[in-house]
């Protein structure tokens, strides 16, 4: 099952995540997110939710979602492998 499905359920099903996201920055944080809709304003490709430990509506650009309940799904950041990587 690919991330957008997970999400596509989590928001019929208003459920209530935990997440494992990349920032822009490359820095990685867990959080929980509850009451999840796409963004109107920033289209499918991202979502509004309020995370609960800082009580605060944010967006989440649904591709930087590393994990969702301890499931991973992988996606490869240049940032974080560096420079030096040498492509195949």
């Amino acid at each position: 099952m690919a991330i957008e499905e997970v999400i596509d359920r989590a928001v019929m099903l208003q459920q209530t995540i935990i997440i494992e996201y990349c920032t822009r920055s490359g820095k990685v944080f867990v959080c929980e997110i509850t009451d999840i809709e796409y963004s109107r304003y920033y289209g499918g490709g991202y979502i509004l939710a309020r995370r609960t430990d800082i009580d605060e509506d944010r967006t989440f650009k649904v591709s930087k979602i590393l994990k969702v309940n301890g499931h991973s799904f992988t996606r490869i950041f240049w940032k974080q492998i560096g420079d030096n990587f040498n492509r195949i």
